[in-house]
Formats: structure tokens, sequence, C-alpha cells
């Protein structure tokens, strides 16, 4: 079974060669009219021979004429079929060069906008953080310079801890309009002295 495998194989590269070789052979034919009109004459030979035969009429004098004019074919586009040949090989090895720096240079590109992406990332996390910092300080300063007062419940001496904070608030609940919730009896006003 592996043996058969292997024969096909072969048969298809045999043929794929065969046709690579017709490609390269018929473009240095059609390339140059001395060696068209070879290859017409070639041809032209062959239909000769094939009618004599048919005719039962010999025609050894065809089959060396045929025989001369294939040699100056091969002698003439023998040269072509090479550098053609050469050239093609030199034109897939530039190919594969070319994508090869192609794909170098596209790795370092992405490699490139992925360290870009990381640093703006890394920036962006730096300054979110910086801000987060900044509005915790804030937010401590405001807290402990300046207490929240709601001025909406009623407070006595004893809710404060010291008179300095009683006073201070006596005078914002009366800037807001909510009086002086009699933290001020003797009306000098000091809060809870």
């Amino acid at each position: 079974m592996k043996d058969k495998d292997i024969i096909k194989v072969i048969k298809l590269l045999l043929i794929l060669g065969c046709l690579y070789l017709f490609m390269l052979i018929l473009e240095c034919i059609v390339g140059s009219i001395w060696n068209l009109i070879l290859f017409l004459a070639i041809i032209l030979t062959v239909l000769w021979c094939y009618y004599r035969k048919k005719k039962e009429k010999t025609y050894a004098k065809g089959v060396l004429f045929l025989i001369i004019i294939l040699l100056f074919l091969i002698w003439s586009i023998g040269p072509c079929v090479y550098e053609r040949h050469i050239a093609e090989m030199k034109k897939t090895k530039l190919e594969e060069k070319q994508r090869e720096i192609e794909g170098k240079k596209y790795a370092k590109e992405m490699e490139e906008d992925m360290k870009r992406a990381q640093e703006e990332t890394e920036e962006e996390h730096a300054k979110r953080k910086v801000e987060e910092d900044e509005s915790k300080k804030a937010e401590k300063a405001n807290v402990s310079s300046t207490p929240i007062y709601i001025f909406k419940e009623d407070r006595d001496c004893s809710d404060f801890s010291s008179a300095s904070e009683a006073t201070e608030f006596m005078k914002e609940s009366k800037a807001a309009g909510f009086g002086d919730h009699r933290l001020d009896k003797n009306r000098d006003g000091i809060a809870c002295n």
C-alpha cells in the first residue's frame, strides 16, 4: 500500500516538473522569432510524417529532419531555459527574504505598540492613584478641619467637646438661619461658657 502511494507521489512530482519545464520552454520559444520558426517547423514535420505513415509511404527522411530540427531547438532554447530557471529561483529566494524582513518588522511594530499601550495604561493608573490620594487627603483635611454639622437637630452643650467647638457650631447655625440652639445663654457670643 505504501509503495503505491510513493509511486503516485513520484508521478505527481514528475508531472509538476514537466509542466514547469514546459512553461519555461514555452516562454523561451515565444521570446524569439527564430525559436518560434523552429517550433513551427517541428509541428509541420510531425504532421508530414503522420500523413506519410497513413499513406503507407516511408517517412525516414522526415524523422531525420525532425531530429535535426529538435537538436537545433534544444541548442537554441537550452541557455534561455537555464537562465529563466535561475532567475525564478532567485526571485523565490528574494521573496522569501522579503517576507522574512516584513515579518520581523511587523513583529517589532507589534512589540512597540504593546509597550506603548502598557506605558499609557501604567501612566493612567498612576494618575488615578495620585488623584485618589489627593481626594482622600482633601476629604481628611475637610473632615478634620471642619466637622459636618446638621443644624436641624437640636444640640446641647454636652454634644460638644469644647466651648470653641460649640461656639463655631453656633455661628454656623446662625449663618445658616437655624438660630443659636440656646447655646449662648448669657448672650456674650461665646457658647457653653
